[in-house]
């Protein structure tokens, strides 16, 4: 078993920063979005059309009425978003089987709790005018453009993981570790976390 750190995050607010650093650092595979890829190849299931589903709880207008290479048997009573979740769900077991990562998103901390893997699961967060600034800066968007960004993200990932989860998105009994990136930093918050890591993996 590999070791594992799981990044939950409020949008804007450097979880996918933080990780990569992470990553980096522990010379550990890092992974994303880059999960849609690898279901994509695994399902035949275009890049486009899971895209749509990625951390997005159920929509009853999407099925996933075909697959392209006929590996796996889905009807039309099956969502885009469950495929997917499914997918990412033995995807991200796997990792956790073979290799060291970090692993943002997905509900990944929920997937893994009982996958006896090393885990270490964190969730980061911040006050929304830093949440906003971060968006402005690196969508190049307006400040009410942002704000609003940011809270349809946020209820959107809220929703996916409270629904495929049966718990509660950002809820610090969820999570091994909870920052506030405004009063650590991006670079002070992946410390945080990497010494964590070495006191309790």
């Amino acid at each position: 078993m590999g070791k594992i750190i799981t990044i939950g995050r409020q949008f804007g607010s450097g979880g996918h920063e933080i990780g990569e650093k992470l990553a980096k650092e522990l010379n550990y595979a890092f992974y994303d979005r880059n999960l849609i890829v690898l279901a994509a190849e695994k399902c035949g299931i275009s890049q486009g059309v899971l895209s749509e589903a990625d951390e997005k709880a159920v929509n009853p207008w999407l099925y996933a009425a075909m697959s392209q290479t006929g590996q796996l048997n889905f009807d039309n009573t099956v969502s885009v978003n469950d495929t997917l979740f499914h997918l990412q769900s033995d995807i991200i077991r796997n990792i956790a089987k073979t290799e060291d990562a970090v692993i943002v998103g997905r509900c990944s901390d929920f997937i893994l709790k009982n996958e006896n893997a090393d885990l270490l699961t964190v969730f980061i967060y911040a006050p929304m005018h830093e949440r906003v600034k971060r968006i402005m800066k690196y969508n190049s968007i307006s400040e009410t453009q942002a704000a609003q960004l940011i809270k349809s993200t946020d209820k959107r990932r809220k929703s996916y993981y409270d629904f495929y989860t049966d718990s509660k998105w950002s809820s610090h009994s969820n999570y091994h570790i909870t920052l506030n990136s405004e009063k650590f930093g991006i670079d002070g918050c992946a410390q945080i976390i990497v010494n964590s890591l070495n006191n309790t993996l």
